[in-house]
């Protein structure tokens, strides 16, 4: 990625703290001089060796996910005991050695009563938040995250206008294999076998992917869409409800 002239460098899963090469990872980034973004629901952030590490090669930022201002209603989001106060010992430990934070404030259906207590809870840390409320399926077109979609918080989105991704940026997984976002992964270039040459292919794949083909091709309202086409290709497979992705759902 150096060789690439990768300047940017976002860590994220899943939960990268949890990564067992995350350390090396991160510091090897680091001192090849990349401005580093962790995303992180901050469980791990008072561990003293991952403290150390961030606050010695202090990080451009760490955003933060907020899934309940409540010990029973973000322990019920996230399915485990335990993670409210795993979560808030992280935050307090990140405060204390003066980690940039950012938060976004992921609002379902189990959490919606408290979205004022999250935003309030992000605003008491001084920091940046941002709320998140429009649930997508997961990577592989999982329809299981959109249970928990709550309808009344379904925000318009702006129109999609086009973006860089597979040209300015890209995203790469554990194994080496790049594609234009984390979310248009259908055609992905193995670096380890292509090296960095191999990114010069995703320019034209992305114009490819970019296409309103499918459900989308011939639509009266593409200039307004919200969606880009391999987002709207995740909402498809995953049989999600026409109102959560597309314009048309509210006729």
């Amino acid at each position: 990625m150096r060789d690439a002239g990768v300047l940017w460098l976002q860590l994220t899963g899943g939960e990268p703290l949890i990564d067992p090469l995350f350390l090396e990872v991160y510091a090897l980034a680091y001192e090849l001089g990349m401005m580093l973004t962790i995303s992180t629901n901050g469980s791990r952030l008072h561990n003293s060796t991952i403290l150390d590490l961030l606050t010695r090669y202090l990080p451009y930022r760490v955003v933060v996910s907020i899934y309940g201002a409540t010990e029973a209603t973000y322990d019920g989001v996230t399915q485990r005991r335990g993670t409210f106060k795993l979560f808030r010992r992280g935050l307090a430990a990140a405060r204390e050695a003066g980690l940039p934070l950012r938060f976004n404030v992921i609002v379902v259906e189990d959490n919606k009563h408290e979205e004022a207590e999250m935003r309030a809870l992000a605003d008491g840390f001084g920091d940046d938040h941002h709320v998140y409320s429009n649930i997508s399926p997961t990577i592989h077109s999982g329809p299981e995250s959109l249970t928990s979609q709550s309808t009344e918080h379904l925000r318009a989105r702006t129109p999609f206008t086009g973006c860089n991704a597979g040209v300015t940026h890209f995203h790469a997984d554990p194994f080496g294999r790049a594609s234009i976002c984390k979310v248009g992964r259908d055609e992905q270039v193995d670096l380890i076998a292509e090296g960095i040459e191999g990114l010069s292919q995703l320019p034209p794949i992305a114009d490819k992917l970019m296409l309103r083909t499918g459900g989308c091709s011939g639509c009266a309202l593409q200039g307004s869409c919200g969606v880009c086409r391999p987002l709207a290709k995740r909402y498809q497979e995953a049989n999600a409800p026409l109102a959560s992705y597309c314009q048309q759902g509210g006729r």
